[in-house]
């Protein structure tokens, strides 16, 4: 299985005319997620690194689209990326919001995972801690009832999936933050 590399990916961003800001907040997410999995890889386990840098960069592949149509941009990110026939990728960039129930039981750590994570840790352009994120996308999705407890019940889910995470490593998760301080535009130049 073929897995699209730094150049491609952004090659796709752009034809598919992703705004700069979508761009940049993609690349912070790559940025947690493969740093995120050289941590893992290096505590021996089988993570692929590829997959999480392709699926980090792709995961808001058709977010403004989506979200103009009213559509679940995680659903039709997934879709676009399966049609370039990456379906292994399209699985991880569907799973970005939301891990699959199937993915989320896994014992074993999978690049869905730590995608899903490194996004949750990146409002915006910058990483944050979970609490901050949580609050941004209060503000900015939880428009009703339904909307917040929905929100709620996926920050205790992701704080669990963080305590998964670094139970495994030598890292403290407030240590990311310290990436902020690395140029994202020169961190990924192809």
């Amino acid at each position: 299985m073929r897995t699209p590399d730094i150049k491609i990916c952004l090659d796709l961003l752009a034809r598919y005319h992703v705004p700069a800001h979508v761009v940049e907040h993609s690349l912070r997410v790559a940025q947690v997620g493969t740093f995120v999995t050289s941590r893992l890889l290096m505590a021996g386990h089988n993570i692929d690194h590829g997959l999480v840098e392709a699926g980090a960069i792709l995961h808001d592949i058709t977010k403004i689209e989506a979200m103009e149509r009213g559509e679940n941009h995680a659903a039709t990110g997934g879709l676009l990326v399966s049609s370039l026939g990456y379906p292994e990728l399209a699985d991880i960039v569907r799973q970005h919001i939301r891990l699959d129930q199937q993915t989320e039981g896994a014992t074993l750590l999978t690049s869905a995972h730590i995608v899903n994570y490194a996004d949750k840790r990146v409002c915006h352009t910058s990483i944050v801690p979970l609490p901050e994120r949580f609050k941004d996308l209060m503000v900015r999705y939880g428009i009703s009832d339904d909307r917040k407890k929905a929100i709620e019940e996926l920050y205790e889910k992701t704080k669990a999936l963080e305590k998964n995470i670094f139970s495994q490593l030598d890292l403290d998760p407030e240590g990311l933050c310290e990436l902020n301080n690395i140029d994202i535009k020169t961190y990924f130049t192809p």
